[in-house]
C-alpha cells in the first residue's frame, strides 16, 4: 500500500465539520495501521494514522482517531502505562507547521480556527500540552499522554518531520511535525532526550533515549 504523503495545504486546511458516519471496527483495522504490543512495563502502540485527503476519507480518519483515543484512555484506566509512536498525520499546534504559521501571519486563518479542526482538537485533548478551545468533550476531560520530543524542546520552531516532496520543500524547511513519541504522564522521567534526526530520509526519523532497564521495569 502506498504511503499517505501528507499534502501540507490539505493538512492545514482541515477545518471541515466532524463527520457523523461510524466505521465498523473490522474496516478500521483492514489497512493494518496499528500494531499493539504489551510488555510487563508498558503497552506499545505503533500507528500510521490516515492523512487528511478529501471528504471521502473524513469518516474513516476521524473514527480511526477516536478508536485510538479510546484505546489509550481505556488502557490508562486499567492502570497500564502506554507509549504511542508513529505517524499521527496531525500537526498539533501552530509551532508544528510552517504552513500554519504562514496562514496565521497572513490572517488567512485565525489561531482558533487552526487549533479547532476536528482531528486536531481530538488530538490536543489527548496530550498534556494540547491547546483546546472551549469545553473539553465528555470522556476527554483530562489529557493522558505526554509529547516526549516537545517536552525537551518546548519552544523550538522548524522541528519538522515531513515535507511536501512535490514542492521540494525540504531545503527551505517548509514542513510539518506529524510524527510523535507519546507516553503516559507518569513515564516522563523514563526519557533522557528526544530529537529529530535531520538529513537522513524523505521523512525525518524521531529518536528518543530512555533511561536504564532497571528504571523501565520499576
Amino acid at each position: 500500500m502506498a504511503p499517505d504523503v501528507p499534502d501540507s495545504d490539505e493538512e492545514q486546511h482541515d477545518v471541515r465539520p466532524k463527520p457523523d458516519v461510524r466505521i465498523d471496527a473490522l474496516t478500521l483495522d483492514s489497512e493494518g495501521r496499528c500494531v499493539i504490543l504489551e510488555f510487563p512495563a508498558f503497552v506499545l502502540i505503533g500507528v500510521y494514522c490516515p492523512a487528511c485527503r478529501d471528504e471521502s476519507r473524513d469518516s474513516f480518519r476521524m473514527d480511526f482517531l477516536n478508536a485510538l483515543d479510546s484505546r489509550v484512555r481505556n488502557l490508562t484506566e486499567m492502570g497500564k502505562r502506554v507509549i504511542v509512536a508513529g505517524d499521527i498525520n496531525i500537526s498539533k499546534q501552530i509551532i508544528d507547521t510552517a504552513h500554519g504559521m504562514e496562514l496565521i501571519r497572513k490572517a488567512t486563518m485565525s489561531a482558533e480556527e487552526f487549533i479547532s479542526s476536528p482531528a486536531r482538537r481530538l488530538f490536543n485533548q489527548l496530550i498534556s500540552d494540547g491547546v483546546v478551545t472551549g469545553e473539553r468533550e465528555e470522556g476527554r476531560e483530562e489529557p493522558v499522554l505526554l509529547d516526549v520530543c516537545r517536552s525537551f524542546h518546548p519552544d523550538r520552531t522548524g522541528m519538522y518531520t515531513c515535507w511536501d516532496q512535490k514542492l521540494n520543500a525540504r531545503p527551505g524547511n517548509y514542513g510539518s511535525r506529524i510524527d510523535y513519541v507519546l507516553c503516559s504522564l507518569d513515564m516522563q522521567d523514563w526519557f533522557l532526550d528526544s530529537n529529530i534526526q535531520e538529513g537522513l530520509m524523505v521523512w525525518c526519523p524521531l529518536v528518543t533515549f530512555c533511561d536504564s532497564v532497571s528504571q523501565l521495569t520499576a
